[in-house]
Formats: structure tokens, sequence, C-alpha cells
């Protein structure tokens, strides 16, 4: 039994090691000192212009290293940055990569976001949004597929419009399928080869072959069809209950065997049909709503489908980042609100003594473009951002802010001043004290080490864990003469059960070690 105890104990001790180890096989990049020129060379125009030069003057911009107002801009805006970037506390470190403060952390802790999120790309074809959520980052990466050439069929109208129809409207692409009756699916026209392989969404063996191309359009095309049936009455009951359903959207959800399936989510109104009491007086009954969760059964994810992936840090995402992502060039607005930012600390700072700075003329997009054009190469991307700010080794003043400055360089404790310059950081020490090495005693073994945890609660080598069955809650209430049934927390916690039970596995084996650790 002893041998027992060791061994689980050594099985969690293992299990930690290996945690922590697989936690650092993402090595952060070494810095490049892309985003510290971008900065550098945008902040560097405005200075120029200020005393009258053409910004992007060559001739200018090789002697600002040594103008007074340039360095003391760009010590200001270096030492701003080194501040925010020591903290890189933002979201509980979730966004620092393998413990390593990225540029993208001086971003969010300047406050810097676009759409919600610290980074949301521009590129219509490699999307990448990084957004904080709660006190971890959500890092979602996206490839939305290219659309075919396809021409719209001339379709006559109805009153109420076909399937096909309503698929055109919501911007999918619809050919002609089966049409063992005729109608308007004849209008379409025939799909082509190998159509199957590259559709995203495909719905097919009705009168019509839809393709969509995001969940966007699934949902209004759902949206539109369900609202249309309701009309019609198909769903009513033969009690004569009038039931109407409202398409709230569209999920994915790991289908079994790998990949992915699509469901849908409804609000399901039934309206009772009225009754009357022993007078003969009319009783209408109370509207009944209910949510309704289905597998879109019609609908195939396919293979090129745009399927979000969300990760809990960025050292996890990491790797699922692709090369092609990390080539997006930085939002211009993001950037010029990244310069803007750093440039008004900077100034607000005690002691400043670069460039004022203006709120009625903060740096914009168009200061960006302006760079840009004299820089065309020089725009920093995705992958710029997710490298760190500097060299701890060699930037010993912080992180380093010029128009000049290279890889490997180092600007000692004026950022900007002489890029290919170093200073020695070595303290001094003073005299050797002699100081004798320290003496060490006899380290004990692995068995007296752990003897006093494995001669604990002998009572639990006869423990068996007891039976437990459980159902998700779905709690009911009348509100405006409406039953109300609340089932959805059930629908997220099933979407989610193999996280949840990763999750509490780890929980639980942290929570068993802390009690045997405190004994």
């Amino acid at each position: 039994m002893k041998r027992w105890k060791q061994g689980i104990l050594l099985a969690c001790l293992i299990s930690v090691f290996a945690h922590q180890v697989s936690a650092n096989a993402v090595l952060a990049p070494v810095e490049n000192y892309v985003v510290n020129r971008a900065v550098g060379g945008i902040i560097a125009n405005r200075i120029a212009a200020a005393q009258g030069v053409a910004a992007n003057d060559a001739v200018w911009l090789a002697k600002a290293a040594n103008d007074p107002v340039y360095k003391a801009t760009m010590a200001g805006i270096s030492s701003q940055m080194t501040a925010v970037n020591v903290a890189s506390t933002v979201a509980g470190g979730a966004l620092a990569l393998a413990g390593a403060p990225l540029w993208l952390t001086i971003a969010a802790g300047l406050g810097i976001t676009a759409l919600g999120a610290y980074y949301f790309s521009s590129d219509g074809l490699q999307k990448v949004t990084i957004s904080q959520v709660s006190s971890s980052v959500s890092i979602q990466t996206q490839s939305t597929p290219v659309k075919p050439a396809y021409t719209a069929p001339a379709v006559p109208p109805a009153p109420e419009p076909s399937y096909g129809q309503l698929a055109l409207t919501a911007g999918l692409i619809v050919y002609k399928g089966l049409c063992d009756y005729g109608g308007d699916c004849l209008s379409f026209p025939a799909a082509p080869a190998g159509y199957r392989a590259n559709a995203p969404f495909l719905s097919e063996g009705g009168d019509y072959i839809t393709i969509a191309y995001s969940l966007a359009e699934i949902t209004r095309l759902e949206s539109a069809y369900s609202a249309q049936l309701s009309r019609l009455g198909v769903w009513n009951w033969a009690d004569g209950s009038k039931v109407s359903k409202s398409f709230s959207s569209a999920y994915y959800l790991p289908a079994t065997g790998g990949g992915y399936d699509l469901y849908g989510s409804y609000v399901v109104t039934r309206k009772p049909p009225d009754t009357a009491d022993a007078s003969g007086n009319t009783q209408t009954q109370p509207s009944v709503t209910t949510y309704e969760s289905r597998k879109l059964t019609e609908w195939v994810v396919g293979n090129t489908a745009p399927i979000p992936k969300a990760f809990s840090n960025l050292t996890d995402a990491y790797p699922a980042i692709t090369d092609a992502q990390k080539a997006v060039p930085m939002p211009d607005a993001q950037l010029a609100r990244l310069a803007d930012e750093a440039w008004k600390r900077a100034a607000a700072a005690p002691g400043y003594e670069g460039l004022p700075y203006s709120a009625a003329e903060p740096v914009t997009s168009s200061d960006v473009t302006e760079w840009k054009a004299a820089n065309p190469n020089a725009m920093p991307t995705l992958g710029d951002l997710l490298r760190p700010a500097a060299n701890p080794t060699r930037d010993t003043a912080g992180v380093p802010i010029s128009h000049s400055i290279q890889p490997g360089s180092s600007t000692g404790t004026n950022p900007g001043t002489n890029p290919g310059s170093s200073t020695s950081t070595r303290p001094d020490l003073g005299e050797d004290p002699n100081v004798p090495d320290p003496t060490l005693e006899e380290v004990p073994g692995a068995d007296a080490i752990l003897q006093p945890l494995l001669s604990l609660f002998p009572e639990l080598r006869s423990f068996e864990t007891p039976g437990h069955a459980a159902q998700c809650p779905k709690p009911a209430f009348d509100l405006f003469g409406k039953t109300i049934v609340m089932d959805a927390q059930c629908v997220i916690a099933e979407q989610y059960r193999e996280e949840l039970a990763a999750t509490m596995l780890v929980v639980w084996l942290v929570v068993g070690l802390l009690i045997l650790l405190s004994a």
C-alpha cells in the first residue's frame, strides 16, 4: 500500500512538471524593433514639420539624432513605453508570450483598441482578432474562403419566396438541385464540378444546392425561412395552438469523430387557442415562450469553413496563428493611436522637454499614410506586434524608440542618439571580501522526504467513490402571462463539456495536492 501512495504522488508531480514544460514549449520571438522604428519615424515627421522641415526629409533625419528636441521626445516616449512594458499585467499576463511582454502588451496597456479588440486585422482573407474576455484574453484566427464567380439568375417574384429566392437574398450561392417537380429551381444554374470540396457550408438534397460562406449568411437565411414557415402555420398544433419560431443564431459544436456540426437556436412562442368558461365567456390563454436548440442536419460543415478558434492565452494561441496571418499589416488607425498615445503620455510626464503634444492635432491615419509612403516595407505586421519591445540584455535603458534603431543595437541611456553605440552595464561591486563558499548539509533521500506524506490518512485505503448522477436545472417562471423556461445555460455547458471536464480535472488535482501538502 505504501508503494501505491508513492505512485499517486509521483504521478501528480510528473503532471505538474509536464504542464510547466509544455507551457514553456513556445519561445517568444526575438525583438526586431519594427514597431519601435515605426513609432519613432511617425513622431520624427511631426518634429520635422514643427521645425519647418518636410516630412521624411532624408537630410534632416540623418541629423535628427543630435537634435535636442528629437532626443528629448524620443527619450520621453521610451520612458513611458518602458513603464508599460515592465508592468505587463494586462489581463493577468495572458498577453505575454512564454512569460515575455510584447508590443501587443504595450498596446493593450495603453488601451489601444479597435472594434473592441486589442488587435483587429483589416485583411479580408486572414482575420485575427485579439480581445479581452474577463480576466483572460481571447484570440480568434479566421481565414475567410474566397467566393467563386457567380451570376444570380433572374427569378420571378412570388407572394411567398421559394427557399432558393430566400437564399439569394441572404447572400448565398444557389445552384439547381433535384428539381423533381419543376418550379423556379429550373432557373438556377447547374452546380460546377467539385463544388462540394470547396463549399464551407453546404445544403443539398432538395430542389436547391445552397452554399454559404459565413455564419451570418446562414443566420439571415434561417431567420427568413423560419419566419415564413411561422406565417404559413407549419408548426401549428392539432389543438389549434399557433406556433412561431424566431431563429436567433447559428453556432458550431464539435462532431463525434472529428470536425464540426452546425446548430441553431430558436425562440419558440406557442399561443394556445382561446377557451370558454361555463358561462360561455371567451378566456384568452397566455402565450408560452421557450427556447430550442437543434442540430441543423440539412447543413454540412466543410473543411474550408471559417471556424474561429479561441484560446485562453497568447502562448497557446501563437502556434495556431499562421505565417500568412502574422504577415497581415497593422491597421493604419491602430498604429496611429499607438504613436499618439505614446507621445501624449510622454508629454504629460514631469520634466518632459520634447515636442509639445496638442490634443487638437493628434497623430492620425494620415500621418501613418505619409510615413508609409516613404517607408513602404517598414509597416509593422501582426508578427511584429508579437515580438518583445526591448532586449533585456542589450536595451538596459528600456524600450528604445527611434526611426533608425536596428536589430542587435543598443541605445544605452539615451534612445535614438546613437543606434550603434552601447554602454557597459556591469556594476562595480568593490573589493573581493574573500567570503568562503557555503557548505550544504547532506540531502535526504526521496523516501525520507515523502514518508510524512505517505503515512497520512490510512482510512483512505478503504475509500470508495460514491455514485452520482446530475441533471442540468432548467428553472421556469411566469412573467407577463408567459411561462419562461431558462435552459440556455444547459446548451452552453453541453457545448463546452470537454473544456469544463478538463478544467475541473486540473482543479481537483490541485485541491488534492493542497490537502496532502497542508497536512
